[in-house]
Order: C-alpha cells, then structure tokens, then sequence
C-alpha cells in the first residue's frame, strides 16, 4: 500500500511538472494569435471553447452553486479571476515581451501571501519579507530597459498591467480557498469561468464596435485551442487530481518550471533571445519566490493553477 502511495504521488508530481511546462509555454504560443484576434476577444472566446468542455461534466453541480448561499461570493469571482484578470493578462501580453510575462507570472505567490496576510490575517513572517524584497530586486533587473527595449513604453505600460492581473489573481485565490474547501473544484471553477464569460462579453463587443475583427487562422485557432484545453480544462484537472495524491508544497513546487517553459517556449518560437541580465534577475526572482512559497503552510498551493 505505502509502495502504491508513493508511486501515485510521483506520478501527480511528474503530470503537474507537464502541466506546469503547459501553462508556461502558454504565452508564447497565444501571444502570436493576437495579430488575428483582439485580445479580450481571444479570452473570450478561450473560455467559451472550455466551458464547451466543462459543462456536461459539471452542469448540475453548476445550477446548484449558482443558485446556493456562495453565488454571490462566485459572482465576485468570477468577475475578478476570470474577467479582470484575463483582460489584463492579454492587454499585457500584447504589449510586453512573452519571456517577461512568464517570468512574472511566477511571482504570483508573493501578491497572494500579501493579499493572504491583509485579508485573512495570515502570517507574513520575516523570511517571506526577505524573499519578496529579492524577488522583486531579480523583476527590476530583468525588467530594466535593455535589449532593444529602451525609449519604448508599450512594455511598460504592459508591466504595469500585468502587476494589476496578479494582484487580482491573487485575490481569486484567496477568495476561493473557503469555496474549493466546501465544494467541487471543477464544478466551482466552470461556474466562475462562466460568470467571466458574461463578464467579458461587453468588451469583447467593445473591440468589435471599434473595428478590430476576429480572423480565425491557422495561428489563431491553436492558440485559443490550447489555452482552452491544455491551459484551463486539462490543467485545473489535473491540478486538483494532483492535489489529492501529493503534498501540495511539492506540487507547488512545480510551478518553477512555468517561466523556464515560457522562455525556452518564447525564444525558440517567437526568437525573443533574453540577455544576461535576464538570467541574472531570474534567479534572484526564484530565489524569492521560493523563500516566500516554502514556509510550510498549504496556503500557496492554488497559486500554480495561474492560466493564463
């Protein structure tokens, strides 16, 4: 039994691994469909095609949470994790180098300690003080104005939005940890997704109102087909399997390779070549985000279903 136990927890830890190169390669590959699809359209349409998939599996339990005590805090997740943080997400993506954003996307679990430790009174002890402060030393490195960046904004302006989709990622996060503690994770986050569907479909319509169109190329149709079912369908499956067979603190752990993912992902099918100072900064950014994430509390474990 002890034998079976082990085997199919390094088999969860070796599935949220791919997972994890999944999710980081994921902006790279969806950046380039920008070009054909605006990008709040792209999320759009992206969790349309996964709740295609969702739905017959989790419909039921879907009416029941819409209808239950918990849709009112469903619908504020729903419009933060699946609405505000995919329009700034994209917005950012379009703006800003893929390498970067995937770096960035790996501190999510310093804004959710934060939010964790302003919201549910949850220690912020010196050591994760420590390690934020790095982390964010390795971000300015790699985000200071080289390589053919400098005197530009737009990569800036897509920082500074981006800083927006993790704070709100973050709070989805915090807000869903009593949810995910009472009900089914796939039904819960169908329903969420849902909610940002509705959400989203005003500015999508914004988009389209001010001229940009949708042209579902070969590139386009791979990107929506991969955030919607690798990313966000075969992803949080996975995850919360996961989540049941492994300690969480090592299937967090995972999450590390989501940015060397993005990169390897990101230079070989963008050629977006980083320099020195973005090895440099990475590693002082892993540094302090694993200083952060490894002081021995589960709160972290959900930060590494970010999808993009």
């Amino acid at each position: 039994m002890a034998h079976t136990t082990r085997t199919t927890a390094l088999l969860a830890l070796g599935a949220m691994a791919a997972v994890n190169i999944i999710w980081g390669a994921a902006f790279p590959i969806s950046k380039p469909a920008f070009a054909d699809i605006p990008p709040i359209t792209f999320a759009f349409l992206r969790f349309i095609v996964a709740l295609v998939v969702m739905i017959p599996f989790a419909a039921g339990d879907m009416l029941r949470l819409i209808r239950g005590p918990e849709r009112r805090q469903l619908l504020i997740m729903g419009a933060i994790g699946f609405c505000v943080t995919q329009i700034t997400q994209t917005e950012s993506l379009a703006l800003s180098p893929a390498t970067h954003i995937a770096l960035m996307a790996a501190t999510s679990p310093l804004w959710v300690a934060i939010m964790a430790a302003w919201w549910l009174d949850e220690p912020f002890t010196m050591r994760m003080k420590v390690g934020t402060a790095i982390a964010l030393v390795g971000i300015v490195i790699v985000l200071n104005p080289s390589d053919g960046l400098a005197g530009d904004w737009k990569p800036w302006l897509g920082y500074a939005i981006y800083l927006v989709s993790s704070l709100a990622w973050a709070s989805y996060n915090v807000m869903g940890r009593s949810v995910m503690q009472r009900q089914k994770a796939l039904p819960v986050t169908a329903t969420a997704a849902l909610i940002g569907v509705v959400c989203l479909a005003p500015f999508a319509g914004i988009e389209y109102l001010s001229g940009m169109r949708t042209v579902l190329s070969a590139t386009a149709i791979t990107g929506l087909l991969y955030t919607a079912i690798m990313v966000t369908v075969v992803g949080y499956v996975t995850l919360f399997w996961a989540l049941t067979k492994a300690d969480s603190a090592r299937v967090s752990a995972m999450m590390y390779l989501q940015p060397i993912a993005g990169v390897a992902v990101a230079w070989w099918w963008l050629g977006e070549q980083p320099g020195l100072g973005f090895f440099a900064g990475s590693a002082l950014t892993f540094l302090g985000v694993w200083l952060v994430s490894t002081f021995g509390r589960g709160t972290l474990a959900t930060v590494i279903s970010r999808t993009e």
